[in-house]
């Protein structure tokens, strides 16, 4: 498992342009990258354990973060444009998902319960557990493709970015947490 001192200045270089992201993940193997995901999965889940329905729903006028229920359903939401990502760029029969996120942002609902969040972050793990499994022997590793935000990716680097964007919203999720816990 890669640690987050080392991840986050890793991932920092990538988003500001000081390397390619497909230069930062070549800087760890594979299964580093799917190990550090799940973890980080894990710890979002743990995010949720005793919290309310309106600390999960609490936006703060000061923090400029979603709220927690906004970050967990946005989470579940672009999974699915990684999830296909990962099946375009490998030879899986796995089927496409058909709401996928298509631009920055989308999917972000507030006011889920806290139950249907932790079912619904249950079954979206699974599911990308499922296409990763299913994908990560399968793929050519030299097998790229460019996208407009990100530039050249490989299975590799699509791995990074959904694993740069997990941890993202669990910063901002354990920021509101604390927030959430003495306000709501």
């Amino acid at each position: 498992m890669i640690s987050s001192d080392v991840l986050n200045p890793l991932i920092l270089s990538a988003y500001t342009g000081q390397i390619t992201w497909l230069e930062a993940s070549s800087q760890h193997p594979l299964d580093e990258f799917i190990e550090t995901f799940f973890s980080m999965r894990e710890r979002t889940h743990e995010r949720l354990d005793g919290l309310s329905n309106a600390q999960a729903a609490f936006v703060s006028d000061i923090h400029p973060f979603w709220s927690i229920s906004e970050s967990i359903t946005h989470l579940i939401h672009t999974q699915g444009f990684y999830h296909n990502k990962l099946l375009d760029i490998s030879t899986s029969q796995l089927a496409h998902v058909v709401e996928a996120a298509k631009g920055f942002g989308e999917g972000a609902r507030q006011h889920v319960p806290v139950r249907d969040l932790i079912v619904s972050l249950t079954a979206a793990t699974e599911r990308i557990r499922v296409v990763i499994e299913a994908t990560r022997h399968t793929h050519d590793p030299e097998k790229t493709e460019r996208n407009p935000a990100f530039g050249v990716c490989n299975y590799r680097t699509w791995i990074l970015l959904l694993l740069a964007h997990e941890a993202d919203h669990l910063r901002q999720i354990a920021a509101m947490r604390s927030v959430a816990k003495t306000n709501a």
